[in-house]
């Protein structure tokens, strides 16, 4: 008996992983909605580009389309696709010639709004996570930004636990250290506008 279109919509992902296989290509749609906002998050988060990220997850969902009878359901499906999208972002990042190290300057300002300070931060932690070492990186994304468990994202990237809590550990040390010296020159910096005036305003005292 075919599967209504309501209650696939409520069923887990095997289930619709089955339903698509047998023959009912247009329930793919119900993974490729349920899934997205996760996939995509890992692609960005690996290639750091909004277009690149959404082409790496087009191309991971066409992947994950035609091996779909290959899901065994040893993992979530939700793992498997991860998986996927992850090996298709690294892979392009692979591709890339060196890029010049990344700016992470923030404008001075003497009275950010939250939204900006916030905006501006972000700025500064992904230019941070972007020169960590590849192997470090992937790591810290698929643990502290998509949240995945040391089992997981071993199976991910094909290494041992333990790797994943050596990296993991390195990886977050580098970047708490990087911020920090990055927050510091940003908060006790004396260039800019702040400069000019002071400059100004001594050389006038001076010139009286």
């Amino acid at each position: 008996m075919t599967v209504t279109a309501r209650t696939l919509a409520e069923a887990p992902d095997h289930e619709i992983v089955a339903a698509v296989v047998g023959g009912e290509r247009a329930a793919f749609e119900l993974l490729v909605r349920r899934h997205n906002q996760r996939l995509y998050r890992a692609a960005r988060a690996i290639v750091h580009d909004d277009n690149e990220a959404e082409d790496v997850l087009q191309q991971a969902w066409l992947d994950i389309y035609k091996h779909l009878d290959q899901f065994r359901g040893s993992s979530a499906f939700t793992t498997w696709a991860t998986r996927i999208t992850v090996n298709a972002a690294i892979a392009l990042t692979r591709k890339r010639t060196p890029i010049a190290e990344v700016k992470t300057d923030m404008p001075s300002t003497d009275a950010p709004d939250e939204s900006v300070a916030t905006a501006q931060l972000g700025k500064l932690l992904e230019g941070t996570l972007a020169q960590l070492p590849q192997g470090h990186r992937e790591v810290m994304v698929l643990r502290d930004v998509l949240e995945l468990d040391t089992a997981e994202t071993a199976s991910l990237l094909g290494l041992t636990e333990e790797a994943v809590r050596v990296r993991l550990h390195r990886a977050r040390a580098s970047v708490a250290a990087a911020l920090a010296e990055q927050m510091l020159d940003k908060v006790y910096s004396f260039a800019g506008a702040r400069c000019d005036r002071i400059t100004r305003n001594v050389m006038a005292a001076i010139a009286v």
